[in-house]
């Protein structure tokens, strides 16, 4: 481990004095962010789990190429409505705008959003359609270069020094945080409780195939819960650690707050922005996964010529398409779709990449594509009129877009799916199916036990 990690620096003087001049100006806060570069960044899990337990807000997003992990608040905000995304663009773009930055690495905010726009109730209270924080104190991993950014909204009137205070106690809490020990292992017992019955989701899948053979849709993604009551509360940390374990090519995720905490590991890629690149990725079309290596790769072909999943994929591939062109002067997509192999399941995924016109905004990007109808349906309109009654459930951040954004709109963000929200002892999990002509009901169901399973064994270590 760096033992640069928490250590204090010498204070930027002239920073400190910049931003409490400028704030001081402009009569309002001012973001100061001071970036260092480490010679190593240590697994960034055990320090999440630490801030939690102090019952601090963090997130955590880990895939092989990259980790972000945000301890604490700096600045945040929340938004509900149609225009949420532009509504999180536009005030994490003010304060960016006149950020004091100090070092090679400017400041990012980790943002969420519901699947849809209306805040959502139920057991999402809490839970915004839109949330976005930039972290007090952020640990990042990036093509090899680990990065410590500590961010503090400096107030009109705050003198140097009184800053600089706050910058040594930031950094002597994550000493605290590194020095804490792991919580006990535990395995809590539990109650399951699927919602709808299985019975009654069965009757929507084929009410939804009916509705196909008349026209309504092409698609139509239907989701289910199974809700977990314990006896003691979940172990959020051994979850995360475990998911990423079993499923490294997926981007492990843990985001935690005073509502609670959400976590999972999601194969799906919604929107990659650096400069005037952007790449996505269509995935639909599921198989599980066999116990020989021989009927494995039968199921992988039979997934690949599966007339039923091909359809549902070329489905999802045309909805992205045709949200991309008008924004792009190149788009490459694969012709014919890739088996991916997790843990538990095979998907079809066809890699989309593109070139932007002119450049934009990640959540722009992310606006114009979400939902896409690998979780929503096609068409859009109708399909999202349809869900919230053939589905009888609050979706609220699952299948939403979650991920990071930095000051030049560059981002990354994925669609939250394997995921689980929990509250203490109580877990929700979520799964979903997409139905198309010719999806038995049966099959589809067995689907979304499928795609139950990499939570299910992560919170219960089954």
């Amino acid at each position: 481990m760096d033992p640069a990690l928490a250590a204090p620096w010498p204070p930027p003087r002239d920073s400190l004095a910049e931003a409490c001049g400028l704030a001081a100006a402009r009569r309002r806060p001012v973001l100061l962010s001071i970036a260092r570069r480490l010679a190593d960044l240590p697994d960034p899990l055990p320090l999440v789990a630490a801030a939690r337990r102090a019952g601090r807000a963090t997130a955590l997003l880990e895939r092989t190429d990259e980790a972000i992990a945000g301890l604490g608040v700096a600045w945040s905000h929340a938004a509900n409505g149609a225009h949420r995304f532009a509504t999180a663009r536009d005030a994490a773009a003010a304060l960016f705008a006149e950020a004091v930055v100090d070092g090679d690495v400017a400041p990012l905010a980790i943002a969420a959003f519901a699947f849809a726009p209306a805040a959502p109730g139920g057991d999402w209270q809490g839970f915004p359609a839109a949330r976005v924080l930039v972290p007090r104190l952020a640990l990042l991993r990036r093509g090899g270069v680990a990065t410590r950014i500590v961010t503090l909204l400096v107030e009109p009137g705050d003198a140097p020094d009184a800053v600089a205070f706050r910058l040594r106690r930031t950094l002597a809490r994550l000493d605290e945080w590194r020095a804490r020990p792991a919580a006990a292992a535990h395995h809590p017992c539990y109650r399951a409780r699927p919602a709808p019955h299985p019975a009654a989701w069965q009757r929507a899948v084929a009410a939804t195939v009916a509705d196909i053979g008349r026209g309504h849709f092409s698609k139509l993604v239907l989701a289910r819960t199974c809700r977990l009551d314990a006896d003691e509360p979940f172990p959020c940390a051994a979850a995360a650690a475990r998911l990423r374990r079993a499923y490294p090519s997926c981007t492990t995720f843990w985001l935690g707050g005073a509502g609670g905490d959400f976590l999972g590991a999601t194969p799906e890629l919604l929107a990659r922005v650096d400069g005037r690149a952007v790449s996505t990725a269509a995935l639909a079309g599921t198989a599980p996964r066999a116990t020989t290596a021989a009927a494995d790769d039968a199921l992988a072909r039979a997934l690949l010529a599966s007339d039923k999943d091909r359809r549902e994929h070329a489905i999802v591939v045309d909805g992205i398409r045709a949200a991309l062109q008008p924004l792009c002067e190149t788009l490459a997509i694969d012709p014919v779709p890739q088996v991916v192999r997790l843990a538990n399941a095979h998907h079809l995924r066809s890699a989309i990449a593109g070139r932007l016109t002119a450049p934009a905004h990640a959540l722009d990007v992310v606006d114009r594509l979400h939902p896409t109808p690998a979780v929503a349906g096609q068409p859009r309109a109708a399909a999202l009129a349809a869900l919230p009654a053939r589905e009888g459930l609050e979706r609220g951040w699952y299948a939403g877009p979650l991920g990071w954004f930095d000051a030049a709109g560059d981002g990354a963000f994925d669609v939250a799916l394997r995921c689980a929200l929990i509250r203490g002892r109580r877990a929700l999990l979520f799964a979903g199916a997409g139905i198309v002509a010719g999806s038995d009901p049966e099959a589809e169901l067995d689907e979304t036990r499928l795609k139950l399973q990499p939570l299910l064994a992560a919170l219960m270590e089954v």
